[in-house]
């Protein structure tokens, strides 16, 4: 049996997420990759049916990036069960999200996450 993996990298999204005022009103810029795995029996022959869509994957990720949440581990998990209802055939979702600028007085760096799901 085959697996293949759909991966959209270093997207980049500019949003509102964050635990203080600030960031709610100034926003931020966020990179973001998402990496779906699934098992494949049959050959795909150019028929997006028998794929993962990565433009609904986009799609998902946009909607979710709009609406801001404190952390960047609730974005994540959003991303990750949207995708998951779309996709239930998964087996695995790695997201990465990186917030460029944290108020944390760095001079430079990112803040980031990572989430894994993996469908036993």
């Amino acid at each position: 049996m085959e697996i293949y993996q759909v991966q959209l990298e270093d997207l980049r999204f500019f949003s509102f997420h964050g635990l203080y005022p600030e960031e709610r009103i100034l926003g931020n810029s966020y990179r973001l990759s998402v990496s779906v795995s699934k098992h494949i029996s049959h050959e795909i022959m150019d028929d997006i049916s028998k794929t993962m869509d990565y433009g609904l994957i986009y799609e998902i990720c946009a909607q979710v990036m709009a609406d801001p949440v404190d952390l960047l581990e609730t974005v994540c998990q959003r991303i990750g069960q949207e995708v998951r209802v779309k996709f239930p055939d998964f087996l695995s979702i790695e997201i990465s999200l990186s917030k460029e600028h944290p108020p944390m007085g760095m001079a430079g760096g990112r803040s980031k996450v990572h989430w894994t799901l993996r469908n036993e």
